[in-house]
């Protein structure tokens, strides 16, 4: 069910575009929890650069709402910053064109999700707006669009130190919190140089595998007390 915020800002974009195109815009949004939508796991450069179609089968759509409430979001409220999806769902075409891809990825399910830790970035805006719509300021216009859950703040007591930090810091400090935080659940986490790899399948048949991955299809299991001294 859509909540009251969603549909205030539907409200809004109806206003400043007329219904027919907010009601197009609007259709295309659908969140999987509060801070996480459909959108940001499905789009893709890649397939986009090839002409690839990269929409999940409903089983990929509840996979991925399970991913997000027992690992993504969890960790989302735990970090007080933004969980930047850099890749999701991917059908098979695209998974195929994927460099070191494996035919047995669960990003094909809509198991998994690659993502960074912004600073100050919205993790996922209800729309993208042209600001040469707006008269006056761009940016105060455009809030009015965006949640307030979804509005990127300033994180306060023990995230407040993180948010001035470096990306890999930030990136450490979210591998930690998933596998210390009892509120978030995983199958397989993954930690790049410059991104992590999660996904979630059920609390009955996760297998709790760690690991490093160069990025080059080289990966080393981890324990969890080693795992807790990376850097």
């Amino acid at each position: 069910m859509k909540n009251q915020r969603f549909y205030a800002a539907e409200s809004r974009v109806q206003t400043m575009f007329g219904y027919a195109e907010a009601r197009e815009r609007s259709d295309k949004i659908q969140l999987l929890t509060p801070h996480f939508a459909l959108h940001e796991f499905i789009r893709s450069a890649t397939a986009r650069k090839h002409g690839i179609a990269n929409d999940p089968p409903p089983e990929a759509v509840e996979n991925l709402k399970l991913l997000c409430h027992h690992t993504l979001e969890p960790l989302r409220e735990a970090l007080g910053l933004p969980v930047v999806i850099t890749s999701g769902f991917r059908c098979k075409a695209l998974n195929n064109i994927i460099a070191h891809h494996s035919n047995r990825s669960q990003h094909m399910k809509g198991q998994a999700a690659d993502f960074h830790v912004g600073q100050g970035e919205v993790s996922g805006s209800m729309f993208q707006v042209p600001s040469s719509r707006f008269q006056g300021s761009g940016s105060k216009a455009a809030e009015l669009l965006v949640p307030s859950s979804l509005q990127a703040k300033r994180p306060c007591g023990s995230s407040a130190k993180f948010w001035g930090t470096s990306p890999r810091e930030r990136l450490v400090r979210a591998f930690r919190l998933i596998l210390t935080d009892p509120s978030i659940d995983f199958d397989q986490l993954i930690i790049y140089p410059n991104f992590i790899h999660v996904s979630y399948v059920s609390r009955e048949k996760n297998r709790h595998s760690i690991m490093t991955g160069s990025g080059a299809g080289k990966y080393c299991a981890l324990t969890r007390e080693v795992a807790m001294r990376l850097a």
